[in-house]
């Protein structure tokens, strides 16, 4: 299942929030109806159906949020300090032994 993306037309964030709702629920709808004809038709699964199409789609327009997420939070290496082990172990002790 591919999950479309359109451009919005909002003029504020909110509006742009409603129509991503609104959007995610038809591809949710449209999903559930493609389990359900896979099926056979067989009546008495809509709830399951609908669950299963909203954590496929769910998982596919999280994943690159997610990505983005880590890229942006990723902190940079530690660099050394150019200190040697055991210099930094004296340091240690010094600390320890006040």
């Amino acid at each position: 299942m591919k999950v479309t993306v359109k451009e919005s037309t909002a003029k504020n964030p909110n509006e742009n929030r409603l129509e991503s709702a609104i959007d995610l629920e038809e591809q949710i709808r449209l999903r559930a109806y493609e389990l359900y004809e896979q099926r056979g038709r067989e009546a008495g699964h809509e709830t399951e159906d609908w669950l299963a199409a909203e954590a496929e789609l769910t998982r596919e327009t999280s994943k690159p949020l997610a990505a983005e997420t880590v890229k942006k939070n990723r902190k940079s290496p530690v660099k050394s300090t150019g200190k040697s082990k055991a210099k930094q172990a004296k340091q240690v002790e010094i600390v320890g032994a006040e």
